[in-house]
């Protein structure tokens, strides 16, 4: 399989690492004191054109491919963390939904202000009792007149409050087919939000409470078939989501060969001890090998959306390594690498819930083994 990229996307791909390394890199580590919004940096890229960038010309997007988009992924996070988890919801997210099943008005007026870097998105999934079950989700809504009245409730939330818009997955009726998604204003009457938690990362999280909340009905995006919806787009941000992982992973993988490099034990660099070359080329090697799954998720898609067992496949693949990598990053470096002084600890805090944000990895696998025989696995208890 081919991934060599045009001279454009060459040009796009190196205007990213430019703007990791001369933007973005030089106040990234002190945003793991505060995961202040990126906002400044989030309107640099809409700028530059580097956030809509797989997203449709006609609404401000760039019309490039979803490679490149995960290219870019993988270098904003490289430069900044903080950056690169808000551009996966920019680029991959909500507005992927909203291009792929919205209507000509949803198009024109939530995608440009994306695109631009001037609004923020979230997107909401988890309820109380419905994980990694999503089907089990119970946030009702209901077509009224021209409005939908929203009653339920949600949990883990990330960057609610930070976000103009959230797209909420509610249920309109039973069963799978009755699972639909509605975008849901920060400040709809109706919903209010938690006092903000945090994830081990320090990025938040908000439970989401809906009493009688209510939004027009012209911002219902789909009522039904949700599932199968989410499956299809979800699977370019979980992609794209392992891009950031691998992004992320790289800044500890570059940090780990200057140490060893200029760390001295016993009179020489720590790299002349084997132990050190085995950790420093077994995580060269898992880095590489989970970024040829991921870009081979992206390259043979089909209408820019990667195959369920593909993305999945990315999904695990990126995480576990990034993940590995990390833990192998704050070994090398000792006592150093464990101290709150040096960015590691929180480049390991920062990757490891994403073996647990879109889909766990348990999930994942159980999904692939799906895929390669051929039927679904039914997971519930046969009295439930």
């Amino acid at each position: 399989m081919n991934f060599d990229l045009d001279d454009e996307s060459r040009e796009i791909v190196a205007l990213a690492r430019r703007v990791a390394i001369e933007r973005l890199r030089p106040a990234a580590f002190e945003r793991r004191h505060t995961y202040a919004p990126p906002t400044e940096n989030l309107k640099l890229l809409g700028e530059l054109g580097l956030l809509g960038l797989a997203l449709p010309e006609e609404y401000g997007g760039g019309g490039r491919s979803e490679l490149d988009a995960v290219l870019v992924i993988e270098q904003l996070a490289w430069g900044c963390p903080v950056t690169g988890a808000r551009a996966v919801m920019a680029m991959t997210g909500p507005c992927t939904f909203i291009a792929k099943f919205g209507t000509e008005e949803q198009k024109k007026r939530y995608i440009p202000p994306v695109c631009a870097g001037e609004e923020r998105w979230s997107i909401s999934l988890t309820e109380p009792e419905a994980g990694s079950a999503l089907t089990d989700m119970a946030t009702r809504a209901e077509i009224v007149g021209d409005t939908c009245v929203i009653n339920g409730g949600k949990t883990f939330c990330g960057a609610a409050a930070d976000s103009d818009h959230i797209l909420v997955f509610v249920r309109f009726g039973p069963g799978v087919s009755g699972i639909g998604a509605v975008i849901v204003h920060r400040d709809t009457p109706g919903l209010t939000l938690s006092p903000r938690h945090e994830f081990m990362s320090g990025s938040s999280w908000y439970e989401l409470f809906f009493d009688s909340a209510t939004v027009p009905a012209s911002d219902v995006l789909f009522d039904g078939d949700g599932m199968r919806k989410l499956l299809s787009a979800y699977s370019l941000e979980r992609t794209a989501t392992g891009a950031l992982c691998l992004g992320i992973a790289q800044i500890a993988m570059d940090m780990s060969i200057e140490y060893a490099e200029t760390r001295r034990q016993f009179g020489r660099p720590i790299s002349d001890f084997q132990m050190i070359q085995d950790k420093l080329a077994r995580m060269y090697i898992k880095l590489e090998s989970a970024r040829l799954l991921t870009y081979r998720a992206i390259a043979r898609s089909a209408n820019g959306l990667p195959s369920r067992i593909d993305s999945s496949a990315a999904k695990v693949a990126a995480t576990v390594a990034a993940t590995e990598v990390c833990h192998e990053a704050l070994q090398i470096h000792g006592a150093a690498g464990m101290t709150r002084e040096m960015p590691l600890e929180w480049l390991y805090r920062v990757v490891r819930p994403y073996q647990v944000a879109g889909g766990t990895t348990e999930i994942h696998l159980s999904m692939i083994a799906a895929e390669l025989v051929g039927r679904r696995f039914d997971h519930r208890h046969p009295q439930s």
